[in-house]
């Protein structure tokens, strides 16, 4: 099979979101037995045996170059991020290849314009990456969504060694991930928990927020090494998301897998496919989330470790990858 998988921030330097892991990890299991396509505007570092496209970042110069590649490799099967598929509204009108669409948080959760129905269009087969999603996007694509979730290939904790009140949160500083919502929380929280925020710098960064949070004793860390970054999580007792929305949110799926207790909001979304009151803590408000945390025993918390990092086995990537390719195949079946 040719399999193509478009989307504009697939790279092996920095992970730059989920969607970055997913792809990577499809393309590693893949590329032995299939032809693998990658069309990206991000640069850098490429050692993979799939053959990658870079494009313009501008929408319509991106438009006309991905037209132009999909008519030379003539692909199979595209699969593509939801951000990306209205691009690709020529295939249907001039090409076989069916097209496959990941769908994470839909679109009018953003302050952009919803084209959440324009792309269904588009789309044999959606894939959403978790119940809460695919709820959502059920209603626009009915019986063509299917679920499959996102995973984690970090070895799990063996030994429950952590530093007592440590908090990590990790995440880009957006809106959609409540950056500004960590502002919620009483001053009581840090003054009590040491708080580490993995932060991904992105356009969104202000100075402003991030020196206020400074000034709380908050701690930042950008760029982590994958060594440091494990480390970090096997020393932190919690890893809090202040999210209003996550489709599946691997950053805390990955913190449980090595012991951390995971605290989210009720209001998440897909989070809580894996995240409930056994192996973590779900709140309503952020005094509550503040309480719930010091409520727990030392005994409390060694069960929802336990429960924790026992959840995380079933989101392995290789039983990931095979689902996708069991839809690839289906699919090419039908061309």
């Amino acid at each position: 099979m040719k399999i193509m998988f478009v989307h504009k921030d697939i790279n092996q330097d920095v992970n730059a979101g989920g969607i970055n892991t997913v792809y990577l990890k499809h393309i590693e299991q893949l590329q032995d037995e299939n032809d693998i396509y990658v069309i990206t505007s991000r640069d850098g570092k490429w050692n993979l045996k799939a053959k990658r496209f870079i494009v313009s970042s501008d929408k319509q110069k991106r438009k006309n170059e991905i037209e132009k590649i999909i008519e030379e490799v003539q692909p199979d099967i595209i699969d593509v991020f939801s951000w990306g598929a209205e691009l690709l509204d020529f295939v249907k009108k001039e090409h076989n290849s069916k097209v496959i669409m990941r769908a994470d948080i839909p679109m009018r959760y953003y302050d952009r314009e919803p084209i959440d129905e324009e792309m269904a269009k588009y789309c044999d087969k959606v894939i959403s990456i978790s119940n809460w999603c695919d709820f959502e996007w059920s209603s626009i694509f009915g019986s063509k969504t299917t679920v499959i979730p996102h995973a984690t290939d970090m070895v799990k904790s063996k030994e429950i060694n952590k530093k007592k009140n440590t908090v990590v949160w990790v995440g880009k500083s957006t809106y959609i991930k409540g950056f500004d919502l960590l502002f919620k929380l009483p001053d009581e929280f840090f003054k009590k928990y040491s708080l580490t925020i993995v932060c991904a710098p992105t356009k969104f960064n202000n100075p402003v927020l991030f020196q206020k949070l400074k000034d709380k004793g908050v701690i930042f860390k950008e760029n982590l090494s994958n060594e440091d970054y494990r480390k970090l999580l096997l020393e932190s007792e919690y890893v809090l998301s202040t999210a209003r929305k996550e489709g599946f949110c691997i950053a805390v799926l990955e913190a449980m897998r090595l012991g951390c207790i995971p605290a989210i909001p009720y209001w998440i979304g897909g989070t809580t496919d894996f995240v409930n009151n056994e192996n973590g803590i779900i709140y309503s408000n952020f005094n509550e989330c503040f309480e719930k945390m010091n409520e727990l025993t030392k005994e409390d918390k060694i069960t929802k470790i336990n429960n924790a990092i026992k959840q995380t086995d079933i989101y392995n990537w290789k039983y990931v990858v095979e689902l996708s390719k069991k839809i690839y195949e289906e699919l090419y079946n039908e061309c």
